[in-house]
């Protein structure tokens, strides 16, 4: 490569930089400062997805071999022509007297060929028509999975966040705590032992603080690569919110996974294409019938020789039935029942994953709906308790060593809480998504229980 094209090059890959880097840029000043809610959140990584695009494209590219292969079945039509320069001398003691002669030589013409039975084309096109129906059940996977990676994402951000304010709010008062136990040595009223253990856990709490906030800034990080987005806010979830879900019992998800769910879906259009191409193979074996039209004109002769113009037409009815190909035909046929039998298994695993992950998701509903229960009333109490101790405290009838742990006890009680109303807001949503319902209607539903609006 030349110095100039080099030079060429890299410009290029400048400018094409610059190009992304200002379509980023400009992304990040129309969302800076605004608040997203969950089906903002949603909207942008759906635009955006790689995931999404592929499975779009994948929807289109098997319907164009769809029609493809329906084309197939048609009439096709088509027109034919040639030109040539011709040029013929004798030679030999008989003929060497003729003159030679040069000319120019057209043909041109129409061709139809119908097909009449080609039982191999026609299951080539069910199989196809059935990998459409793979490839859009492969797209609403694709949603699934993305709404399910973008509410854990949204979810864990609030959550690390909530856990940063939990941790600053205890050093808070842990800080005020640490000024009470000084001042309360200064008049020798309070060992030093209990000063020390006072400033040891508020050291202690100041590195919870540093790893939460880096664990907040991760979560950031994956839920910027999924929006595209980097300067972004969240809207805070509500302190209660209801989900509401129709499944009954554990037996009631698991049959409403199996009936409704993508994935199984797309394993039984797999398995029917599978099976269309079993039938493919077989076709192979029967006889190919074609209806066969042509129309030419001719102004040029046979071997070189002159004849006078003239037009062409004929009408015929073709067969071609195999006999041998050497073991090629019954190779594709075993190969074909072998893609099939495994599609069977694919399918038979999905069913058994699909209900596998519809029960485990209403046991985490159930568990993580009495967990937030239980987590409220450990905030209640652990209030109480930090209350008393530091009354007890103050009136001489308990040591520091109490109030820290009872401080520490409700930030344990409300990370608990938020895990638990974390753990449910997923629960809830994973069981929605394995009993097949629609990622696209179902974010407005779960953004508004999680904001109040």
């Amino acid at each position: 490569m030349s110095d100039r094209a080099r030079r060429q090059l890299a410009c290029l890959l400048c400018l094409i930089s610059l190009a992304v880097k200002a379509e980023v840029d400009l992304r990040n000043n129309i969302h800076s400062g605004q608040a997203f809610s969950l089906i903002d959140a949603y909207s942008l990584a759906r635009e955006t997805n790689p995931s999404i695009a592929i499975a779009r494209y994948g929807v289109d590219g098997a319907a164009a071999s769809r029609d493809a292969a329906r084309g197939r079945n048609f009439p096709q039509v088509s027109l034919f022509g040639d030109w040539s320069e011709n040029k013929v001398s004798y030679e030999g003691s008989t003929l060497g007297q003729l003159p030679s002669q040069e000319y120019p030589g057209e043909r041109y013409g129409l061709q139809l060929r119908a097909p009449l039975f080609n039982w191999r084309n026609f299951k080539e096109w069910e199989r196809q028509s059935a990998l459409v129906g793979q490839s859009t059940q492969e797209l609403a996977i694709a949603e699934t999975e993305l709404l399910a990676r973008v509410v854990e994402a949204y979810l864990t951000v609030l959550l690390t966040e909530e856990t940063v304010g939990q941790f600053e709010s205890e050093l808070s008062a842990l800080e005020r705590q640490l000024e009470e136990a000084n001042a309360l040595y200064a008049k020798s009223l309070l060992p030093v032992t209990q000063v020390l253990e006072t400033q040891t856990r508020a050291d202690t709490l100041r590195a919870d603080v540093l790893n939460a906030r880096g664990q907040a800034a991760i979560a950031r990080e994956r839920l910027t690569q999924l929006m595209g987005v980097r300067d972004f806010s969240l809207r805070a979830m509500t302190n209660r919110f209801a989900l509401i879900t129709n499944v009954q019992d554990v037996e009631s998800a698991a049959n409403l996974a199996i009936a409704f769910n993508p994935s199984i879906d797309a394993a039984e259009e797999a398995l029917l294409a599978a099976r269309k191409g079993v039938d493919r193979e077989k076709g192979s074996w029967f006889p190919e019938v074609d209806f066969v039209y042509n129309a030419q004109y001719s102004d040029v002769g046979f071997d070189n020789l002159t004849s006078p113009p003239r037009n062409t037409i004929s009408y015929s009815v073709t067969l071609r039935y195999p006999l041998f190909e050497g073991g090629a035909g019954a190779a594709r046929l075993r190969g074909a029942w072998a893609e099939f039998y495994s599609a069977q298994q694919r399918l038979v695993g999905t069913k058994r994953d699909a209900g596998g992950r519809a029960r485990a998701a209403w046991v985490n509903l159930e568990s993580a709906s009495e967990r937030v229960l239980a987590s409220r009333q450990a905030v209640n109490t652990a209030e109480t308790n930090l209350d008393a101790a530091r009354n007890a405290v103050r009136a001489g009838t308990a040591r520091v060593t109490d109030v820290l742990l009872a401080l520490a006890q409700k930030t344990r009680a409300q990370r608990d809480l938020t895990e638990a109303r974390f753990q449910r807001a997923m629960s809830w949503l994973e069981l929605e998504l394995a009993t097949g319902a629609d990622p696209v209607a179902l974010v407005p539903k779960l953004s508004k229980a999680l904001h109040g609006q």
